[in-house]
């Protein structure tokens, strides 16, 4: 699997993850520390490969684990 395959599945998750939760980007934003919402939808498109200081404070604020955004055997979500 490509990296930018990878980056397109975790942003797929988050963004699932959040339209779940009826969240905007601006929100998810402000709750996970980050400087901008413009920077939750690049990461949500899969544009940006993020930190993983950045993952952590998503999935923080979402109050879920890595394995509830993506399967790492490469199964499909949802």
């Amino acid at each position: 699997m490509k990296k930018k395959d990878d980056l397109t599945i975790l942003g797929d998750g988050i963004r699932l993850e959040r339209l779940r939760r009826k969240w905007s980007q601006e929100y998810l934003a402000d709750k996970a520390g980050l400087s901008q919402s413009q920077h939750v939808s690049r990461i949500e498109g899969g544009k940006v490969d993020i930190q993983v200081t950045t993952l952590f404070s998503i999935l923080r604020a979402l109050d879920c684990e890595l394995s509830d955004l993506i399967n790492l055997r490469g199964e499909n979500n949802g």
